[in-house]
């Protein structure tokens, strides 16, 4: 037979309880006491016996509930164990006991079931709370009517009422209040403002008791003042998203012309507020300010943006004062701490650059101290006040390039007519009726202009490497490279080459024409001594001790007070030398135009002068040495002077 071992605080619970679990009658389960309750235990432990039998469905029929004016009389159908009173709908009785949880039945008992009878009321007890802020109605609301029973109950073993009962409604009986009540209870209040429309509905909708928010306070939307967006000293985001890291960067912030330094956001005027017994609620007034500009920024149309007028450094000297210098001073060495230094105006630094640095100046550029193997580039002229180590200076670095692209495109516009005309009159020839056009051009070019395919090489490389430049433009590079095409290889034994380096011919001579160099005036490089550097300079150059092996290419004039060996100068201007050459060193290079003059103090015999195409050569020390070109010849006064 089956058993369980089970606990309880008496006997009697525990037959029943378990008597509802196994549908059984408490009858047919048996109980074997284990332990009693005790000191360490206050329950029954009891073993549970009860018949092992096959349950076969029982048959089941209908309860019947009868109405007999007061309450309904419900009796259980065959089958019927279990009813489950439903205390909202009302009481259910049985033997005379109130059953407030479920209970066995069987047939032949008789239940007892009283339905509630509700009145119907709807009232409010009305409330402003929080000094005003809410007006608040705590609802009574309960609906007219009652459950009642169908006559014929379903045949099952539980009788659930709260399944089987229906609503009836009936006749209002109670307190019922309307919406003119509850105008007049808001009138009481003093409640002016902030009626909800949807209260009313609000409050049919409650079921029981609840609290609908009748009216509410207007809240203040609080005035928002002026705010500062700065964008001085923001770090840029990084476009490329590369992760390297270049240690000898510029550091410096700089900002373009137009670029805006920093905004206003105007501010608003906010929104009183009103509490339901109509009390206002002012707002503050809005605090505004007011930019102060110092030089080189301006206000936008609308006075809303600081915007800069030049490009430079951005300074915020205050919370609402803002300029932009157009001159960076640095008054300490340029080395890695700092970075190096771009900037689009004049620069003065107090210190040294170290060497793998780069100074880039837009303007004007003066170093206190010494260079020692750096990139340097100044706009609009230089001055270093002590050495000058290796590295690469370039000054006007626009005019620089515009100079030598054009007298390189002046040189191969130049050979290039002297070629051509030599094949045209090769043509002409009479023993060389049978040779083509092109064969021609190749003859001419490998007997007298075997330059010619590098000088073409050399100007079309110059081009592309300066192709943004605003004065490269695409004619001028598909004019270059149609030369090189034709001028390099087998390019001029093609039969289109004559006609081709024609029309080359022609849009050089048209460009060399319009293009035209304004250097400044004041366009100057000034340094106390050079050693071992390139120095490429579109105005004058001044050395005020002196140049050793290195490469100096000045489109003005040249001044060395001291001594110049080795290397090499190459200027557009007059040339004047202390002392040029030296005993025991290479050669020393002077290359001048042929409109130039060179002066020389004292020259070494081993100083090598270059007068547009003409080479002078100093075989004996000599003093006060001038050169220049006259009646198309070069002239060469000097005085023998006893070798240093």
């Amino acid at each position: 037979m089956p058993e369980e071992i089970v606990r309880g605080h008496s006997l009697e619970e525990i037959r029943e309880e378990w008597a509802l679990k196994l549908n059984f009658s408490p009858e047919d389960i048996t109980l074997e006491v284990i332990d009693k309750p005790g000191f360490f235990s206050r329950q029954w432990k009891v073993r549970l016996i009860w018949a092992d039998q096959i349950l076969q469905a029982p048959l089941l029929t209908s309860s019947q509930a009868i109405w007999d004016g007061t309450k309904y009389i419900i009796t259980p159908g065959e089958g019927c164990k279990l009813l489950l009173p439903f205390m909202k709908a009302g009481e259910v009785w049985m033997n005379g006991k109130l059953q407030d949880r479920p209970f066995r039945i069987c047939p032949g008992d008789q239940v007892e079931y009283h339905p509630c009878v509700y009145e119907g009321t709807l009232t409010w007890d009305m409330q402003v709370r929080f000094h005003g802020l809410s007006a608040v109605a705590k609802v009574r609301h309960e609906l007219p009517g009652r459950y009642i029973l169908p006559k014929d109950l379903p045949a099952l073993e539980e009788i659930n009422l709260a399944q089987v009962a229906t609503w009836e409604s009936l006749p209002a009986t109670g307190e019922v209040w309307d919406e003119t009540r509850l105008n007049a209870d808001l009138n009481q209040l003093k409640v002016v403002h902030g009626r909800r429309p949807e209260a009313w509905s609000e409050i049919m909708a409650v079921r029981g008791a609840g609290e609908v928010v009748i009216a509410a306070s207007t809240p203040v939307i609080p005035s928002v003042n002026a705010k500062l967006e700065d964008f001085v000293g923001m770090t840029p985001l990084s476009e490329t998203g590369e992760k390297n890291i270049d240690f000898f960067a510029s550091k410096v912030q700089l900002v373009n012309e137009g670029t805006i330094l920093a905004r206003k956001l105007p501010g608003m005027i906010g929104i009183q507020g009103q509490d339901v017994l109509g009390k206002v609620f002012p707002v503050a007034a809005v605090k505004d300010f007011q930019f102060r500009l110092k030089k080189n920024v301006y206000l936008s149309e609308d006075g809303l943006e600081v915007v800069a007028a030049c490009a430079g450094q951005p300074v915020r000297i205050d919370e609402r004062t803002y300029s932009v210098e157009n001159v960076f001073v640095h008054n300490q060495d340029v080395d890695l701490a700092t970075g190096s230094i771009e900037f689009p105006g004049d620069v003065l630094i107090q210190g040294s650059v170290q060497d793998g640095l780069r100074i880039i100046a837009g303007g004007r550029l003066e170093i206190k101290g010494s260079v020692s193997h750096a990139e340097i580039k100044a706009e609009k002229g230089a001055r270093i006040y002590q050495n000058l180590l290796g590295g690469k200076i370039v000054v006007g670095e626009k005019f620089v390039v515009r100079s030598e692209l054009l007298s390189g495109m002046s040189e191969l516009r130049d050979q290039l007519s002297v070629c051509l005309q030599s094949t045209t009159e090769l043509i002409k020839a009479p023993g060389a009726s049978s040779f083509k056009p092109g064969q021609c051009l190749k003859l001419v070019m490998e007997r007298q202009f075997s330059e010619l395919p590098k000088l073409s090489n050399r100007v079309e490389k110059f081009v592309i490497d300066h192709k943004n430049d605003e004065i490269v433009t695409e004619d001028l590079i598909v004019t270059v490279q149609t030369a090189k095409r034709f001028l390099v290889g087998l390019g001029p034994l093609e039969p289109q080459s004559l006609s081709s380096l024609q029309r080359v011919e022609e849009t050089l001579n048209q460009y060399i024409e319009n293009i035209t160099l304004e250097i400044p005036e004041k366009l100057s490089f000034v340094v106390s001594y050079v050693q071992g550097a390139t120095v490429e300079c579109a105005g004058s150059f001044e050395c005020q001790k002196g140049v050793y092996n290195s490469d100096i290419r000045v489109e003005g004039d040249v001044s060395i007070e001291g001594v110049c060996r080795g290397g090499r100068i190459t200027a557009g201007g007059n040339v004047k030398i202390r002392e040029l050459g030296g005993s025991g060193v290479s050669s020393t290079f002077v290359q001048i135009s042929a409109k130039s003059r060179l002066y020389v103090n004292y020259c070494h015999p081993n100083a090598i002068i270059c007068v547009g195409k003409e080479i002078v050569n100093i075989e004996e020390a000599c003093r006060n040495l001038e050169i220049y070109r006259e009646n198309g010849r070069v002239q060469v006064e000097k005085i023998r002077g006893t070798p240093l």
